[in-house]
């Protein structure tokens, strides 16, 4: 009896972490506007912290360059070319706001 308990509770906590990623994933799919460099920066930037870290915040596309060349430092993983397409879709989505 006490094998099923800990059973059926160990089912709960999955199913109830599977629906928060679910959830996470859609909505951060949500978030990000369509274009050239999305699917990058939610593969890429989503490794290690959600997506809305980094879309909190506006920078220009030098300063987006520098803040993607630090997460590359601390081990997020891509080529050059994925690198600079991610700088491009984030300046031109959030960079500063336009006078």
């Amino acid at each position: 009896m006490l094998f099923m308990k800990i059973a059926l509770r160990n089912i709960a906590i999955s199913a109830g972490f599977l629906a928060v990623v679910s959830w996470s994933a859609m909505a951060a799919d949500e978030k990000l506007p369509d274009g050239e460099g999305k699917d990058l920066v939610q593969k890429t930037c989503s490794a290690c912290h959600g997506v809305d870290t980094a879309t909190s915040e506006t920078h220009s596309e030098a300063e987006w360059k520098s803040v993607v060349a630090t997460m590359v430092s601390r081990g997020a993983e891509g080529t050059d070319a994925e690198f600079a397409t991610i700088v491009k879709y984030l300046a031109k989505n959030y960079g500063p706001p336009a006078k």
